[in-house]
This record gives C-alpha cells, structure tokens and sequence, in this order.
C-alpha cells in the first residue's frame, strides 16, 4: 500500500512539474485588446496630436526575443481624412502592410519577480518602418501583474526621427495639403504592452 502511495505520489508531482515547465517554457503573448502603441505629431509648432494603431499583435519567446507587428492600416488619428493621408502617402500601406518591432530582452529576473513590481531593464530595440530598419537603446520597465501577465512600458519618453526613416519628404506633403506651416519631424512614440502565457 506504502509503495502504491509513493508511486501516486511520484506521478502527481512528475506530472505538476512538467505543467510548470511547459507553462515556463511558454511564449508571452501580447493582449491587444490590453495593449497600445501611440506617437505624437506636432504642427505649427504649437498644436500635438495623439494618434494611435488599432491593431497589434506579437509575441516575446521565453528567451527573451521581441517580436511585435504593428498594422498600419489600422492607424487612427480621429479624422478620417488625415487616416488616409498616413495611410497612403507617409506608411504607403499599398507596400508596407505592417511595421515591426524587434529585439531582445532578458526575462531571467522575471521568474522570480513578486506580482505588483516593477524592474527596469536595458534592450535594443529594431523598428523596421517603410523598409527601413534602425535600432534604438531603450530602457523599459516590466511590471509583474499576475503570475502569467506582465506589462512593458518605456522608461521615459522614446523619440523617432522620421528623417531616419526616409520620411521627411511624406511629411512635408503632408504640410502642404493640410495648408500648415510646419510639421515637426520629430516624433514622441509611447507604448504600453501587456503579455500573458
């Protein structure tokens, strides 16, 4: 009877381990519906403008790899009009369906990190944009909101040159079919991601 007890005993706790570490071992899938990346536009100076995609989508690989999917179709700056406008002339999404960020990031302190905090890390972050692909050094931080949910954050605000991008000429038509007199090049990009497994 003792032995059947061990052998159940060995079984069960086989079986729980391999549950835990398949669930470790597990991609963290990005809730989109919990999720939001946003950049911000500058004209005449003086006016911002927030503006946002309705669809993402992506992963991080348990060894850390970033892998996000931004729709760009889907880009939504509350007039309809100006949607278009991106649409077509800056994101040419005719060519360009999505823009993806990419990169690594470690995730070894995060098995251990108690529900409620938050760490800061260090990565390297590519944003492939209308074929061009640049990386930038970022800090985010992740914060542990259950034990198979966590959220990334910049920290502090992340800046995008559309010059690097190719995109000054895109803007500047902008400019002239809105009948401003500038635009700024330089844009403000904030997220915030939220990924379970």
């Amino acid at each position: 009877m003792n032995k059947i007890k061990f052998m159940i005993g060995t079984f069960i706790m086989f079986a729980t381990t391999t549950v835990f570490s398949s669930s470790a071992l597990a991609d963290w899938t990005l809730d989109s519906a919990n999720s939001n990346i946003s950049y911000g536009t500058v004209k005449n100076d003086a006016i911002g403008e927030s503006n946002t995609f309705k669809n993402i989508s992506g992963t991080i690989s348990d060894n850390g790899h970033i892998n996000i999917d931004i729709d760009l179709s889907s880009v939504d700056t509350l007039i309809e009009v100006r949607d278009g406008r991106m649409r077509d002339i800056v994101f040419k999404v005719a060519e360009n369906i999505a823009a993806k960020l990419s990169g690594d990031m470690s995730l070894q302190d995060h098995n251990d990190q108690a529900v409620g905090t938050s760490r800061v890390i260090e990565a390297t972050i590519g944003l492939e944009l209308v074929g061009e692909k640049l990386e930038h050094d970022v800090m985010l931080v992740v914060t542990r909101l259950a034990e198979n949910k966590v959220m990334v954050t910049p920290h502090g605000v992340i800046f995008i040159d559309a010059d690097d991008y190719e995109l000054a000429g895109a803007i500047e038509t902008l400019r002239e079919l809105a009948g401003l007199d500038t635009i700024a090049t330089v844009v403000p990009m904030s997220f915030y991601l939220t990924f379970t497994k």
